[in-house]
């Protein structure tokens, strides 16, 4: 069951911010463990770790990190006006 507690754990982390904070905060695995040993949780730090990044991959952009991402400018067009430009110059 450590791999199921593990795949639980990291989907629990990924939407609990208060959660999230207690196991970074954690400077060993012996509390590490303790903390989601109160949570009901039973897997490695090492396995949480590999279910933990899984889980990440797998979770989809917010809007706010899409708009962070995307940026840029958008220059539809402009190649052709200058093409049509520059022909009619020469």
């Amino acid at each position: 069951m450590t791999i199921d507690g593990a795949k639980a754990l990291a989907a629990k982390v990924l939407t609990d911010e208060e959660l999230a904070k207690k196991l970074g905060e954690a400077k060993s695995e012996a509390e590490f463990d303790a903390v989601i040993a109160k949570l009901g949780y039973k897997c490695t730090a090492t396995e949480f770790e590999a279910a933990f990044k899984e889980a990440q991959e797998k979770t989809p952009l917010s809007d706010e990190q899409l708009d962070q991402a995307s940026g840029g400018l958008s220059i539809v067009g402009v190649d052709y006006t200058f093409t049509v430009v520059m022909t009619t110059k020469s």
